[in-house]
């Protein structure tokens, strides 16, 4: 497939993916994995431990190179590019969002989602209205002072969306995001990844909650390196 013919309309897709360990026995941790996801889509990607999800995530965000197959992003092929390369897709077309936050501990709010601009080569004061603007749109415009510490669970996860979103990627790969929240602030965070997906933004979530993912509107299920399904959550429901 050239590249003119890439279909712009995917945030990706990912081609005939295979992830080969090396081993005795070598362990096949994705097996001929090919899945498209359409922009403005909130997709998640469900699986138990074991299942592939983790090595998935690390080649949809180009953490990790396939043995074979391809990874586009935004029509991209990433196939072949230099390290320098994919380091400029994951900081421009990827907002990664993680279990633990992964905030810096000395910074406030604002400072925090202002560094998700760093190599974005736009002036200080542009980064602080971008930063400003992101952390209201999840609610926390009254907490753009504080440190981590002073934050709860809930809170910092919401800095760390912000700080994903400032850059304007392709879309949200976002890893177990609801693991260290309570029930209450799960449900307040699944609401706002709704209300952002509602606004145009595409989600990809990482999860082993079924709770977590019958609130997406596509679910796919891994299983041994290998998509087991991939259909709507009320068509899931039904099956179980």
């Amino acid at each position: 497939m050239a590249h003119d013919e890439l279909d712009p309309s995917f945030a990706l897709e990912l081609i005939d993916v295979t992830k080969i360990y090396p081993g005795t026995p070598p362990v096949a941790a994705l097996s001929s994995v090919s899945l498209t996801v359409p922009k403005y889509e909130f997709l998640a990607i469900v699986g138990a431990s074991g299942s592939g999800k983790s090595t998935l995530l690390h080649v949809i965000g180009t953490l990790t190179r396939p043995s074979s197959g391809k990874v586009l992003i935004n029509g991209v092929d990433t196939s072949g590019m230099s390290d320098n390369s994919l380091s400029g897709i994951r900081s421009s077309m990827v907002g990664f969002i993680f279990q633990d936050f992964h905030l810096l501990p000395g910074f406030s709010a604002l400072e925090n989602v202002e560094n998700g601009l760093l190599y974005s080569g736009a002036p200080q004061a542009e980064r602080r209205d971008k930063a400003l603007d992101m952390l209201g749109r999840v609610g926390l415009s009254e907490r753009i002072k504080h440190l981590p510490n002073e934050m709860s669970g809930g809170e910092q996860q919401r800095v760390a969306i912000a700080r994903a979103l400032v850059n304007s990627p392709s879309f949200i790969l976002a890893d177990e995001p609801t693991g260290n929240l309570d029930s209450q602030n799960t449900q307040s965070l699944m609401n706002l990844f709704n209300e952002l997906n509602m606004d145009g933004t595409t989600i990809i979530l990482i999860t082993h909650d079924m709770e977590v993912a019958k609130t997406c509107s596509r679910n796919v299920i891994l299983k041994d390196g290998r998509i087991l399904g991939d259909s709507s959550p009320s068509i899931l429901e039904g099956s179980t």
